[in-house]
């Protein structure tokens, strides 16, 4: 068994009291709008599906510049990357004007390794394993052009029903059958972004005793150029 990390019910932007970045876009309440992910729970898998598409050379989960940003983007939803473990990560990219975004503050995905999932393991049980950490989660922040999002943990979505984490893969590349993967975290919607340079930062902790991923921390940054 495996856990890997990574970070639509219309809300508007929850802004507290701060000002804009100096040389980022301003950024008034009515220019930029969060999405809850809720209306669309495939979007979370389809996060996964594409960061295990990916080739791992060219992963935009493992990159620490923002170089592979574009890698495999497709649609009218861009999706930015958070890291693997606890990470602190500052990427500058290129993004075409038009897209939304889409991210994980902080999650976790369970998917059965080769041969190690017993035959009774179920949909279920693999829900269970990726929500552990998330009930403890803490410290959670987003912010757009130093503009602070209020209320992160409403933003908290589990898939309804598991997937295959490699599906996106073309199917002589898949390693095995990924089924059940189950996903669970807090996720981001922005709608499109003007113009010109934004800075985006997300993340947070996890404060549980699971082994390896219970005290992960997720600190992420973005300097997106829109155009």
């Amino acid at each position: 068994m495996r856990y890997v990390k990574g970070m639509m019910g219309f809300f508007g932007l929850a802004l507290l009291g701060m000002a804009p970045l100096a040389g980022f876009a301003d950024v008034p309440p009515s220019m930029v709008e969060v999405v809850s992910p809720k209306v669309s729970l495939r979007l979370v898998e389809d996060w996964w599906q594409w960061a295990e598409s990916v080739p791992l050379e060219k992963s935009p989960i493992q990159d620490e510049t923002g170089a592979d940003c574009a890698q495999d983007q497709q649609g009218p939803v861009w999706f930015l990357a958070g890291g693997y473990g606890t990470s602190k990560i500052h990427r500058a990219c290129t993004i075409p004007a038009g897209k939304s975004l889409f991210f994980p503050i902080i999650n976790m995905v369970y998917f059965p390794g080769p041969g190690s999932t017993p035959l009774n393991f179920t949909c279920a049980d693999a829900q269970e394993y990726a929500e552990l950490d998330n009930d403890t989660a803490m410290d959670l922040f987003a912010s757009v052009d130093g503009v602070s999002i209020e209320g992160l943990k409403r933003f908290r979505v589990s898939t309804h029903d598991c997937f295959d984490i490699f599906a996106r893969l073309p199917e002589d590349q898949q390693p095995y059958s990924g089924y059940p993967s189950a996903t669970d975290g807090f996720w981001l919607m922005l709608k499109p972004l003007s113009k010109g340079r934004h800075l985006i930062k997300f993340g947070g902790r996890y404060n549980s005793s699971t082994p390896d991923y219970g005290h992960m921390i997720q600190d992420i940054e973005y300097e997106l150029t829109v155009e």
